[in-house]
């Protein structure tokens, strides 16, 4: 039993990618139990494999304890998270030649991953898709052209 324990969670491990589009759990509840708790997987065919990894390490643990609960497991396609934006306008000193008074925008996009983000200071903001789609070229630079 302890051999099987420590292949089946060393080849999970294995498989293991910190930002894989695939996961595994159970079908019924959600849940991701050990080994696979907080696992994400490059492919499909990786996520498959770990499953059958997990069912085997929950069926060795079963051997010892009659009473290690049984999960259906599946694999699940994880959703991309969305983009998240905040944005400050702040006003400065001084005035524009419209009399209106001069202000700064400091606006920062942060991405699912770690190193994923970019802090703009006056620059243009352009939305690039709608409706869960991209925006057409014309619609960009109608948006650049406006200074938004």
């Amino acid at each position: 039993m302890d051999e099987t324990l420590r292949r089946t969670r060393r080849e999970i491990e294995r498989l293991a990618v910190e930002n894989g589009r695939f996961s595994v759990a159970c079908a019924d509840t959600g849940e991701r139990p050990m080994p696979i708790t907080g696992a994400r997987f490059e492919t499909d065919e990786d996520a498959h494999r770990a499953a059958e990894l997990a069912r085997e390490y929950r069926d060795a643990l079963r051997e010892h304890d009659r009473d290690v609960p049984r999960y259906r497991f599946v694999v699940n396609e994880e959703p991309p998270r969305p983009l998240q934006m905040a944005s400050v306008r702040e006003r400065t000193s001084g005035t524009r030649a419209n009399g209106l008074p001069r202000t700064r925008r400091l606006v920062t996009l942060a991405g699912d991953g770690g190193g994923e983000w970019i802090e703009m200071e006056n620059a243009p903001i352009v939305h690039l898709s709608r409706d869960g789609g991209p925006v057409g070229d014309d619609a960009v630079s109608r948006q650049l052209d406006s200074k938004l």
